[in-house]
Formats: structure tokens, sequence, C-alpha cells
């Protein structure tokens, strides 16, 4: 990309090259160009929307002229399968209508147990003066508490497979996102094997617990987790669900229930790290909130700077960076014409940096949070990790409880600090994770 001004679209391959190099560069270049901005990916025409405006009309009040078809969902249902992040129409809403009592408050809360209970087991491992990864140590925690409350008991070997299976099908899936063409699946290439057998891993694992839980079911010693409520629901014929169903519901719950929240944590004790400010006064407000008693959810309330903290983490590391639709009938966007066939590509991490919303918008200032969580500080749109409209994920309550639980837990125990040296690179693919870890030194409180 040339020093200034907007990225040139190349012969034959458009802007592919500059987003499989520098993602997040691009889009951010190409946001300073306007609204909505032509790019094209391979043979792909699409437009960037990089404003709260033109994100509230792709996935609000213009919905209807858009599908989530595009080339990067194609790749995520073959191993994610039909589940609710996949679906559309009469039988999203089905889906919705099953799930959602998985997320329901009173559900939330007992989950909090489980939360707290394996960040305390893994703080048990932890010594003063120990180096780890800690982008590595959260991604572990929230695959076992997302498995805990998912299956109810899933072993630790359980646990790697699913986490390895899932991470080889999201790799895989980044590699369309570019534009550039892919190996069809069904040519034996390395990656090719490597993605089937991920799909086989998880299909292994997934059915294996179903089945035992099927069992437990009939002994009526089953438990109250999320794999038990799949089981036990009923269609609106008062049919059960079908097995591969379950399946599809139980990974796709998993696979984007697990890193999304591991990548916040890490980048916001990352940001903690550079800014000691912070942390003194967000340390200050739990020892004297909790008085280092282990936090409930009704405790949450008395430490509003953990929400406002981990918010403008969120704000500048959305895990969910970038989204796409594919437009299925002609219109326009903020004045731009749209034609079937175009992908639009919806970026909270162009967003979230609007210099006309957010002062500094390049700053970490947890402080900015104080005016803006009141309601109607911020315009729709404005500031959306959790995606928006009726597709709003479904388990951003989750989210939240779970990574202001784990927050506040940690920092009861330990101040993490950045390995000097160590190098901090931005990873853009399905979610935004750390391209080398986070190596941080733990100092017990």
């Amino acid at each position: 990309m040339p020093a200034e001004g907007p990225p040139p679209a190349l012969p034959l391959v458009g802007h592919a090259l500059a987003m499989a190099k520098d993602p997040l560069g691009l889009v951010l270049r190409l946001g300073q160009q306007g609204d909505v901005v032509p790019l094209r990916l391979g043979s792909v025409r699409a437009h960037l929307v990089g404003s709260a405006e033109g994100a509230e009309a792709v996935l609000r009040s213009q919905a209807k002229h858009y599908s989530r078809k595009t080339r990067v969902w194609d790749v995520m249902r073959m191993f994610l399968g039909d589940g609710i992040l996949l679906t559309e129409g009469p039988q999203w809403k089905s889906q919705r209508r099953v799930v959602n009592p998985a997320f329901h408050r009173r559900r939330l809360a007992s989950f909090a147990d489980t939360m707290r209970g394996e960040t305390d087991a893994m703080l048990a491992g932890w010594r003063d003066g120990q180096t780890l990864d800690v982008a590595d140590a959260m991604m572990r925690l929230t695959l076992r508490i997302v498995s805990q409350t998912l299956f109810g008991t899933t072993t630790e070997a359980d646990a790697d497979v699913i986490a390895d299976a899932v991470d080889r099908g999201q790799r895989y899936a980044e590699a369309s996102m570019s534009g550039l063409n892919l190996v069809p699946v069904k040519v034996p290439t390395r990656r090719n094997r490597a993605f089937l057998r991920a799909i086989a891993d998880l299909d292994r694992v997934a059915l294996r617990l179903i089945e035992t839980r099927r069992d437990e079911l009939r002994a009526a010693d089953a438990g109250d987790d999320v794999l038990t409520m799949l089981l036990e629901a009923r269609t609106e014929d008062g049919e059960e669900l079908p097995t591969k169903q379950i399946r599809d519901e139980v990974i796709t719950l998993l696979s984007a229930g697990h890193e999304t929240t591991a990548n916040a944590l890490a980048w916001t004790f990352y940001r903690l790290s550079r800014h000691p400010e912070v942390l003194r006064t967000l340390t200050a407000q739990i020892d004297e909130a909790l008085g280092g008693e282990p936090p409930t959810p009704d405790d949450l309330a008395r430490v509003p700077y953990a929400r406002w903290v981990f918010d403008e983490a969120l704000r500048l590391h959305p895990p969910a960076w970038i989204t796409g639709r594919l437009v299925k009938e002609p219109h326009t966007l903020l004045g731009v014409p749209q034609r079937p066939g175009d992908v639009t590509l919806i970026s909270p991490y162009v967003v979230h940096r609007r210099a006309t919303t957010f002062a500094n918008p390049e700053g970490f200032d947890p402080a900015r949070w104080e005016a803006l969580s009141q309601p109607k500080a911020l315009p729709p749109f404005a500031f959306f990790p959790f995606g928006g409209g009726p597709r709003k994920c479904i388990g951003e309550a989750f989210a939240y409880l779970e990574a202001l639980l784990v927050l506040v837990r940690v920092l009861q125990r330990f101040q993490l600090e950045l390995v000097p040296g160590h190098p901090v690179v931005p990873a853009p693919q399905i979610t935004l994770g750390l391209a080398q870890g986070l190596r941080m030194t733990l100092r017990a409180r």
C-alpha cells in the first residue's frame, strides 16, 4: 500500500493481497475514504462500511436486502453445520426459540459458580514471578468454562481435541476472507485433509457426549447444562430435536463462546499492563468493594470501572472485528448503489475508531464510559462488539458475566506485567487474537 491515500486495486486480485497481508491496515485506510467505500477481493465486488449509520442500515433497518451467505459463511458451515449462527429465516427463528432459555438471566446466574470455580482452579497453578502466555491461559480457561456449561463435564482430553478442531476449522475459514481462491475441499491437499480431520474430530466427540447424556437422561441422572436443555427441548410439533441439530448447536456455541471472550480478556490484560494508572484505579475499586471475597454477579455492579475497562478494550480490539453480508436485492446504502452478488463488509474495528464519535479514538481511556454508558449517549451502532439488529449475539450477557468475573478474580490475586520486548502483534483472523501470544510475568498481590 502507498504511504498515504486510498489503497489501489491491483489487476485481477484487486485488494485481495492487501487484505491477506495487512487486513487491519487495509480497512482502516479504506474507512478514512468515506462511510461506504468500494473494494474488490479477487473477483468479488465489495463495499466496506465504516460508519455507525451504515452499520445500522446493514444490520437492522435494511437487513432484508442482505444474506449471511458469503464465501466465509460457506466454509464455516462445513464444520459448524446449521447452528444458530449460520441459519436464516424461519429456521433461525425456530432455533433462536430453542436456544434462548440457555441464556436466561436465572440460568446465567447459575453458571457463575462454574466461572469462578474454573478461574480459581487456574489461579491455583499460578506462582509469583512465573512467566506465561496469558492469551493461551485465557483460551484454555474460557474453553473449560464453556465446556462445563455446555456439556456439564468434559475431560481435559476432550477439551484439547475440541479446541484444536475448532482452531483448525476457523483458520481454514480465514483463508477465504481475502477473496483469493481456495482449492476445493475435495482435493486432498495437506490443508484440506487437516480441515476434514477437524470436522471428523468434532463429530466424534460431540456425538459421543450427546449419546452419553441421553443415557444419563434415561437414568434420570442429568445435569442442568445446555446439552441437557437441548435434549429435552421439543419442536413446535412436539418432536425431539434431531441429533444433527443438537450437534450443530453445541459446536456453534462452543466455537463462538470461548475464543471471542478469551481474546477480549487477553487484550484487556495487555492494555492494563500498558496503563498502570488504570490498573491502580481498578484494583483499588475491587479491593474496596470486595475486600478479597470472590465476586458474585451482584457484586459486579459495585465495581463499575471493571466494565468500563473491558468495554474500552472491546472498543479498540473487538473480537468480531469484521463481518460480511451478501447483497440479495438492488438498493442504495447511504446513497451508494448495491448490486445483487456484491459483498458488504461491516467492521467494528473501523467504526469504533471514528473521531466524530470518540475523542482521542486510539487512546485507552476507560473513564470515557462513565458518560457513554448512559442511555442514548452513543448513536446506535457506534459501539457494537457483539453485533446488532435481530442477529445480535445471543451470548452477550454470558460473555460479559464471564469476562468480568474472570477479570476481577485474577486482579484480586495477581498483577500481570508484559514481558519486556515481547512483540504484541494483532492476528486479525475470524476473531482478533494475538499472533505471538501474550507473554506476561505474574506478580502476586
